[in-house]
């Protein structure tokens, strides 16, 4: 998807299409990851994780944590011994 830069104070933006913020339910001011790669200067723009919707863990929160449960169980008994 290509994207112009446009000027907001002193500094550059990106802008995101309606439908982008929409589908991963942006808000003005929200916190995003910005990163650089060393070698090829791909710039990506990622959220955080969102562990929390409304003060409950979110569905992608609670699956990643049943899965590294699952994945780790062995260990983690072990760990408790």
């Amino acid at each position: 998807m290509r994207r112009k830069l446009v000027k907001t104070g002193s500094s550059l933006a990106v802008t995101l299409p309606a439908e982008i913020v929409a589908a991963f339910r942006l808000e003005k001011g929200q916190e995003v990851d910005l990163s650089i790669h060393p070698a090829t200067g791909a710039i990506t723009i990622r959220l955080g994780a969102r562990e929390f919707d409304d003060g409950k863990p979110s569905p992608r929160f609670k699956r990643l944590v049943d899965g590294l449960v699952k994945e780790r169980a062995a260990l983690y008994r072990a760990l408790a011994k």
